[in-house]
C-alpha cells in the first residue's frame, strides 16, 4: 500500500497527490433520548417521523446535517422531491493511461478524480460524520467503471481472508452501490473488505441484499497499510445495466465498515426510522460517451463424474443390477450465455444446465400432509429472479409464506412417478433433466421491467428389470415446458409500481400413466404505491389459476391436502369426478405504515377453494379467508442498555369459505441489540381454540385445541473471533401436546483465512394426535362411514450442522458441509376419531374394541369387538431415520469469471420402521447408538470435477 502521509489532525484535510479534498458538512449534536413503548402513541400513527421534531440531530448545532446539498434527515413529502437536485454527488473522470488494480490507487490518474470525503454512521452514532476519514475516487474508460478508496484508521484493520459472498460480519469492508438506470428500484452492490475479498449483489429498493448468487465478472484488490487500507475496484461496463444516454447519471451510494468499533457510515444519509435504500442514492456524474460492452458473454464448461454407490442385493431376484456396477463414470458438458439484445435487454440462456456443485438439501422428517419448501440454490434460478417476484406484503396465514406464483425447484425437480412395484431393479433419475433454459429481462428508461423466463425438461424414462431379468421401462416423468412473463411500470420514481405476470406449464402425457394436469396456467395483476417520504405503502394482488387435464388428474387434484374437496361434513365442497379443468382465484389487500418509530400493518387475503399454483410455484393452502395485522414500536437511539430494539405484534386469523375459524392467534415479539453487540429475539404466541378442516386429510372438521408457545434466542457479537447463536422453542396445547426445542452454534473464526462452525440441535415432540390412516366402514355413522385413526406420537431429533472453511487466496476456496442426522419416532396406542367439532378420540382396546400387536410388524384393529364391525391391520408406524449427507467444495477462479470446481459429495441413509418384523429397538430414543450406526451404514460417494471458461467475444 502506497504512504497515506498525515498532514493535519484526524478529520481535518490530509495530502494526497494533486487531491482536491470536499469541504466537510457542518456538524451538530444532540442524542434523541428514549421512549416507552405505549399504546397511547397510536393517535400520532399518521403524523411522519419527520414531523414529529424528535429526528437525529449531531452534538454542537441545533441543526440536522446537510450532506453536500442532500436532503436532510427529516425531510419528507414534498421537501423529498428536490432529491433529484440536492442529492450528494460525486464526479467520475475519464481515465488517462493505465491502471493496476493491486488495491493501492497510487496511480497519476487518480489524482484527477475529486474525492469523495463526506460520510454519515447510521451507527453506532446516527447522523455523526464517520469517526475515520475516507477518500473515493471515480474514473472510466470505454470499457469500465473504476473505484479506489483510501480508508484511513487509527484502529487495527480486520483483514480476514474468506470465500466469496461471505458473510463480511467480522471484517473491516468498502462498498459501492450503482443504480444504473436510475431508476430508484434495483442497484448492484459491489463489496471489497481489507483482505481484497469480493461480494457482490443486487440489492432490494430498500438497499437490503436480494440477489447474493449474482456473480459479475469485475475485478477488485485491497492492501493494508500503516494508516488504514486502500481498494481498488475495476468494474466492467458489460456487468451492468444502464440506459443508452450520452450523459449518465447513476444513482450511488459509498458504504463502509469499521469493525473495530462497529461503525457503519455511508455517503447519503438516511436516518435509521425513514425509509431509504436507492431512492435516497446520491449521484454519479461525468460519465459521457461510453458504448454498451460487447453484447456475448460465454461460459462453456465440461464435467466428469464418478459415482460409487453402494449397489443393494436383491435376495429374491434372480438376477444381478444390470444398472448399476458400484462404480460408473460419466461426463457431460453445457453452456451458459448472457446476450444483450438491444440497449435494454438481456438474454440468459444455459443449454444442459449442471448444479453438481450445489450444496446438499439438509435432511428433514415430515410427517405432515404438505410439501417441504427447500431453499433455491441453483445459481441460473436465483440470477436475476427478483423480476419475477409477485406482490409485495400480503399476508402469509399459517403457512408462514403466501402462495409463491413462480417457485423454481419445479423446474428440474425429482420425477413424480416411479417404477412399479414388480421391479427387482430400477435405474431412477434423481432429478429431471433440463435440456434448456433461457431468461430475458431488461429495464428502459420509462420505468418499464420485463422479464420472460423459458426451460424445457427432458421426458424421463425408469428402465427396470422384474425377478427373472425381463426389462421394461416406465415413463417417471413427462417432457414439460415452463414458461413465466413478467411487465411492470414503474412511476413516480418508482414510488408507484404496477405489474402483470403470467406463467404456464405444459406436459406431454402422452404414453405414460402419470396423473398430472396436462397444463397449469396462472395470471396475476400486482400494484405498490408509497408516499409521504415512503413512510406509507398500500399494495395489492388479484391472481388466477386454471388446470386442465384428465378426470383422474382432476380427481387428484381436488382431493390433495390444499383443499380437500372430499370432506363429507362439507355441503359447499364436493368432488366433480367428471371434471376436466380446475380454476380458483387469490386477491390481496395491504395498507402498511412502513416508518417512524410506530409502524402498523393490516392486510387481508382471500383464497379460493379451487386455486392451484403447485405445477409452477409453491403453495399449502387454498378456501382461506386470512386476516393479518401487526402494530410495531422501534426505538434505534443507543441507550445504557440496548443500542436499539423493537417490539411488534397483534391478532391474526384464518376463516375457510364456510366460516369456521381454522386459525386465530396473538402474538408479541421482539428483537434487540444490547450496548455490547449482543443481539437476540423472543416470540410468544397464543393460539386460541379452532375449527380445524385439516386434522383427518379429508374427512369431517375436528376442534383445534388452544396452545401456547415460546421462542427465545440470542446471539454474542458477531464481529468477535468466537460467535455462539443459541435458541430454545418450547410449546404446549391443551390436548397434551408439547414441543422442546434447542440449538445452539458455534462459529470459531480465530485464524485469518478459516472458521469452522458446529451446530447441534435437538427436539423432542410429542403429538397427542398423530394421523395414522382412515379405513372405509358403513358402521361407522358418526364420521359418515369411515373410521379415522389417530395414535400419539413421540419423536425425538438429533442433528448436527457441521463446516469449515478455508481460503488460500481471494480466488481460491475450499468448503466442508456436514449433516449426521437422526429421527426416531415411537406411535402409541391407536384410537378412532370420535365426532365430529371434537377433539375426542376412542382408544382401541380400552375405550372400544380390541386392539391386537400380530408380531408380524402390523397391529388387528377390531372396532367393535364381537360386534358386526369388520377388522382392519395397521403397520406399526415407529420409525429410526439415520443420515449423514455432505459436499465439500474446491472452487478455483482460475482466471476471471472462470472456474474449477473439485466436489465431493457422500450420503449415508438409513430407513428402519417397525413394519419390519426382523428388525428390534426402531422407534427408540437411543441417541448414542443410533450415531455410531450411522458410520456403519455403506456410503454412497460422487466425485466430480468441473471446469468453466467465461469469454467475452
Amino acid at each position: 500500500m502506497a504512504e497515506l502521509r498525515v498532514v493535519e489532525t484526524a478529520h481535518q484535510s490530509r495530502e494526497w497527490p494533486a487531491a482536491t479534498l470536499l469541504s466537510e458538512a457542518s456538524r451538530g449534536a444532540g442524542p434523541l433520548s428514549a421512549s416507552a413503548f405505549v399504546l397511547v402513541l397510536l393517535p400520532f400513527l399518521m403524523i411522519p417521523r419527520g414531523a414529529s421534531g424528535a429526528d437525529i440531530r449531531v452534538p454542537g448545532s441545533a441543526q440536522v446535517p446537510t450532506l453536500q446539498g442532500q436532503t436532510a434527515p427529516g425531510e419528507t413529502g414534498s421537501e423529498r422531491d428536490s432529491h433529484a437536485v440536492s442529492a450528494p454527488q460525486a464526479v467520475a473522470v475519464r481515465l488517462t493511461g493505465s491502471l493496476n488494480i493491486d488495491g493501492t490507487p497510487d496511480e497519476e490518474a487518480w489524482a484527477s478524480a475529486t474525492p469523495v470525503t463526506e460520510y454519515w454512521q447510521t451507527q453506532p452514532l446516527e447522523g455523526e460524520p464517520g469517526s475515520q476519514r475516507t477518500e473515493a475516487r471515480f474514473l472510466y474508460d470505454d470499457d469500465a467503471l473504476y473505484v479506489g478508496a483510501i480508508l484511513y484508521s487509527e484502529n487495527p484493520i480486520a483483514a480476514r481472508l474468506k470465500r466469496r459472498d461471505a458473510s463480511f460480519a467480522d471484517t473491516d469492508l468498502f462498498a459501492v452501490f450503482i443504480d444504473g438506470y436510475h431508476d430508484h428500484q434495483v442497484a448492484y452492490r459491489f463489496v471489497l473488505n481489507a483482505a481484497g475479498v469480493r461480494k457482490d449483489s443486487r440489492a432490494n429498493p430498500d438497499g437490503s441484499n436480494g440477489d447474493t448468487s449474482w456473480d459479475p465478472v469485475w475485478e477488485g484488490a485491497a492492501q493494508v497499510g500503516d494508516e488504514g487500507w486502500s481498494a481498488e475496484m475495476r468494474i466492467p461496463f458489460s456487468q451492468l445495466r444502464f440506459s443508452p444516454a450520452d450523459r449518465q447519471v447513476w444513482g450511488i451510494q459509498i458504504e463502509r465498515r469499521d469493525r473495530s468499533n462497529n461503525e457503519w457510515s455511508y455517503s447519503a444519509f438516511t436516518p435509521l426510522l425513514e425509509r431509504g435504500g436507492v431512492a435516497r442514492f446520491g449521484h454519479l456524474v461525468g460519465i459521457e460517451g461510453i458504448e454498451p460492452a460487447r453484447p456475448l458473454e460465454l461460459l462453456p464448461y465440461v464435467t466428469a463424474r464418478n459415482e460409487r454407490l453402494d449397489v443393494p442385493a436383491n435376495t429374491g431376484a434372480g438376477v444381478r443390477n444390470p444398472f448399476q456396477s458400484g462404480s460408473d463414470y460419466f461426463g457431460s458438458a453445457g453452456l451458459d450465455l448472457k446476450y444483450r439484445v438491444g440497449t435494454n435487454l438481456t438474454l440468459d440462456a444455459a443449454v444442459n444446465p449442471d448444479f453438481g456443485q450445489v450444496e446438499v438439501d439438509p435432511a428433514v422428517i415430515n410427517l405432515t400432509a404438505f410439501e417441504t419448501r427447500y431453499q433455491e440454490r441453483r445459481p441460473f434460478f436465483v440470477e436475476g429472479m427478483d423480476l419475477f417476484t409477485f406482490q409485495e406484503g400480503g399476508p402469509a396465514g399459517s403457512t408462514g409464506r403466501p402462495p409463491q406464483l413462480v417457485y423454481s425447484r419445479r423446474i428440474g425437480g425429482p420425477p413424480q412417478g416411479s417404477a412399479p412395484s414388480q421391479a427387482a431393479f430400477a435405474d431412477a433419475p434423481q432429478a429431471t433433466t433440463i435440456l434448456g433454459a433461457a431468461k430475458l429481462t431488461g429495464r428502459s428508461e420509462s420505468g418499464w421491467s420485463v422479464g420472460l423466463l423459458e426451460a424445457v425438461t427432458e421426458r424421463e424414462v425408469t428402465p427396470w428389470v422384474d425377478g427373472s431379468g425381463t426389462r421394461s421401462e416406465t415413463v417417471v416423468e413427462p417432457a414439460t415446458n415452463y414458461v413465466v412473463g413478467r411487465l411492470r411500470r414503474d412511476l413516480r420514481a418508482g414510488d408507484t409500481r404496477v405489474g402483470v405476470i403470467g406463467g404456464a406449464v405444459n406436459r406431454g402425457l402422452e404414453g405414460s400413466s402419470l396423473v398430472l394436469p396436462s397444463a397449469a396456467y396462472t395470471g396475476g395483476l400486482d400494484f405498490a404505491n408509497e408516499w409521504a417520504g415512503r413512510s406509507w405503502r398500500v399494495s395489492g394482488a388479484l391472481a388466477a389459476s386454471h388446470l386442465r387435464g384428465s378426470e383422474a388428474a382432476m380427481v387428484a387434484t381436488q382431493r390433495s391436502s390444499s383443499r380437500y374437496f372430499q370432506r363429507p361434513d362439507v355441503d359447499r365442497l364436493s368432488v366433480d369426478s367428471m371434471a376436466t379443468s380446475l380454476s380458483g382465484y387469490y386477491a390481496m389487500a395491504d395498507l402498511t405504515k412502513q416508518a417512524g418509530t410506530v409502524q402498523v400493518r393490516l392486510a387481508g387475503a382471500a383464497i379460493s377453494p379451487g386455486y392451484e399454483v403447485n405445477d409452477l410455484g409453491f403453495q399449502s393452502r387454498a378456501d382461506r379467508f386470512i386476516l393479518d395485522t401487526q402494530l410495531k414500536y422501534q426505538e434505534t437511539v443507543p441507550g445504557r442498555i440496548f443500542r436499539s430494539w423493537e417490539v411488534r405484534g397483534g391478532p391474526d386469523a384464518i376463516w375457510n369459505y364456510g366460516g369456521d375459524r381454522v386459525f386465530a392467534q396473538f402474538n408479541v415479539l421482539t428483537d434487540w441489540v444490547l450496548a455490547n453487540y449482543w443481539s437476540g429475539s423472543s416470540a410468544m404466541r397464543y393460539d386460541a381454540k379452532i375449527d380445524d378442516d385439516r386434522l383427518t386429510r379429508g374427512g369431517p372438521i375436528a376442534v383445534g385445541p388452544e396452545r401456547f408457545s415460546a421462542r427465545v434466542n440470542i446471539q454474542t457479537d458477531r464481529t468477535k473471533p468466537y460467535v455462539v447463536n443459541a435458541s430454545y422453542d418450547w410449546s404446549h396445547d391443551a390436548a397434551g401436546s408439547k414441543r422442546n426445542a434447542a440449538d445452539i452454534s458455534l462459529l470459531v473464526a480465530v485464524q485469518s483465512n478459516w472458521e469452522v462452525s458446529f451446530g447441534p440441535s435437538v427436539a423432542k415432540e410429542r403429538v397427542a394426535a398423530q394421523y395414522v390412516t382412515s379405513v372405509l366402514d358403513p358402521l361407522a355413522t358418526e364420521t359418515f362411514g369411515r373410521r379415522y385413526v389417530f395414535a400419539g406420537l413421540s419423536q425425538t431429533t438429533v442433528s448436527l450442522d457441521t463446516r469449515f472453511n478455508i481460503t488460500f487466496t481471494p480466488n481460491l476456496t475450499f468448503e466442508l458441509y456436514a449433516q449426521p442426522f437422526i429421527s426416531t419416532g415411537n406411535y402409541g396406542g391407536l384410537k378412532e376419531f370420535r365426532a365430529p367439532r371434537t377433539f375426542d378420540f376412542l382408544r382401541y382396546g380400552t375405550d372400544t374394541g380390541t386392539l391386537t400387536d400380530q408380531r408380524d410388524g402390523t397391529f388387528r384393529v377390531d372396532p367393535d369387538a364381537a360386534g358386526p364391525a369388520a377388522s382392519f391391520t395397521v403397520d406399526n408406524r415407529d420409525f429410526s431415520y439415520r443420515s449423514l449427507r455432505g459436499n465439500a467444495v474446491l472452487r478455483w477462479e482460475w482466471r476471471p469469471g472462470s472456474t474449477l470446481f473439485l466436489v465431493w459429495q457422500q450420503s449415508r441413509v438409513e430407513e428402519l420402521e417397525a413394519s419390519d418384523p426382523t428388525l428390534s429397538g426402531v422407534g427408540e430414543s437411543r441417541i448414542g447408538h443410533d450415531t455410531g450406526e450411522i458410520f456403519r451404514i455403506p456410503p454412497n460417494n460422487i466425485f466430480q470435477l468441473k471446469v468453466s471458461y467465461w469469454f467475452n467475444p
